[in-house]
């Protein structure tokens, strides 16, 4: 999809020296509100972003922009749900680790 929007010249310039980085500059300004809003996940702000889906490089967008962390339910459950299998496979360990010992 393609969206165009008239801004005077002099903010044109700001945004950048040829059509492409201002469509860049453009996208990433969207991409950052939008994720402060809540309304679009972190991958999916790193995707419009033009950064890709990969979590990591969407976060280090975030943090190079100085956007602060969006806290939605949304983004709750996924970093709980992260954290959920980190401590799966801690317990995993652990268990193996004691059956070795003792089994």
């Amino acid at each position: 999809m393609s969206l165009s929007i008239s801004i005077p010249d002099d903010f044109a310039e700001v945004l950048g020296a040829t059509a492409e980085e201002r469509d860049q500059r453009a996208r990433e300004a969207l991409a950052l509100e939008l994720y402060r809003e809540g309304r679009i996940s972190l991958r999916r702000m790193g995707e419009l972003a033009g950064v890709g889906g990969d979590y990591w490089a969407a976060e280090n967008f975030r943090i190079w922009k100085k956007a602060p962390l969006n806290d939605s339910i949304e983004a709750s459950r996924s970093r709980s749900a992260g954290r959920g299998e980190v401590c799966q496979r801690i317990i995993l360990r652990a268990c193996s680790a004691l059956h070795r010992r003792h089994g």
